[in-house]
């Protein structure tokens, strides 16, 4: 297996469970609230961790007890923290609206600093994966120089290179479909599809019930990076993206469950 290099946000979450989301100017009480670890990258990174991955985070906290508490957080998951800076200032924090069918709404309360972040190209091996999590055209010259070296570089749009083999998003995040890169949008509850070499292949989701939608895109992300990083089939890449997803729905948290399921038909993810 390659190491993964995942470089993306890092944040502390406080999730509120509601029956509806307010319209402006009204009230709305929570049934449930909950502090909790998140982030899209630290999400990503715990997936891949969980699955036996050996999984370097990078991005960055600030000095304070959430940055504590997240750093904590990944390296109990076996994550590698040596890539995470801290930074002056606040960790990134967000608030989660849940409605009851399990969507929901994301309000970030702190500026993003992830573009000032060092990526540690030199220490990246060539057939390592790497995943930007989040983009900045800032991140532009170390992407193309960790491609040029053999990495397999992926991402979210509307990051792309010219070496970018994946890119990875929802459709909401896609304002046009790259021509050279595969680009794999994922689409909710209708599942995900994939649009390469002047084709597209529909996969559907599978049938689950649904609390909380957060960290479902990541488990996906996740899930697809791991079997790509098993040298396995793209296809084979997003059935189990799906099958991770599916189980990430059904928790109440951000960052997907530790026993992660296997993908229809196949031997055990850490095998």
């Amino acid at each position: 297996m390659p190491d993964f290099w995942i470089i993306g946000p890092i944040a502390w979450d406080l999730a509120l469970y509601v029956d509806r989301i307010p319209a402006s100017g009204n009230f709305v009480q929570a049934t449930e609230s909950v502090e909790r670890p998140g982030g899209t990258g630290a999400n990503v990174a715990t997936a891949l961790s969980h699955a036996g991955g050996c999984v370097h985070m990078v991005g960055y906290v600030g000095a304070d007890a959430a940055g504590r508490n997240m750093t904590e957080a990944l390296a109990t998951a076996g994550v590698d923290v040596d890539y995470v800076q801290v930074l002056p200032g606040r960790t990134s924090s967000v608030v989660l609206l849940i409605e009851p069918d399990g969507e929901r709404t994301i309000i970030g309360i702190h500026p993003d600093l992830l573009h000032t972040v060092t990526i540690p190209v030199a220490a990246v091996a060539p057939g390592d994966v790497v995943y930007f999590a989040a983009w900045h055209d800032a991140f532009v010259p170390a992407a193309q120089a960790m491609a040029a070296a053999g990495a397999l570089v992926t991402g979210v749009p509307p990051g792309t290179i010219p070496a970018m083999k994946y890119l990875i998003g929802s459709k909401n995040d896609f304002t046009t479909i790259p021509g050279r890169t595969t680009a794999i949008v994922t689409e909710g509850a209708e599942g995900v599809t994939v649009h390469a070499e002047g084709r597209s292949d529909h996969f559907p989701a599978l049938p689950t019930d649904a609390v909380d939608a957060t960290g479902a895109g990541d488990a996906f992300a996740a899930g697809l990076l791991w079997e790509i990083g098993k040298g396995q089939s793209l296809v084979d890449g997003v059935q189990l993206g799906l099958a991770w997803a599916a189980a990430a729905v059904q928790a109440k948290s951000s960052m997907p469950a530790r026993t992660q399921p296997r993908r229809p038909g196949s031997r055990d993810p850490k095998a």
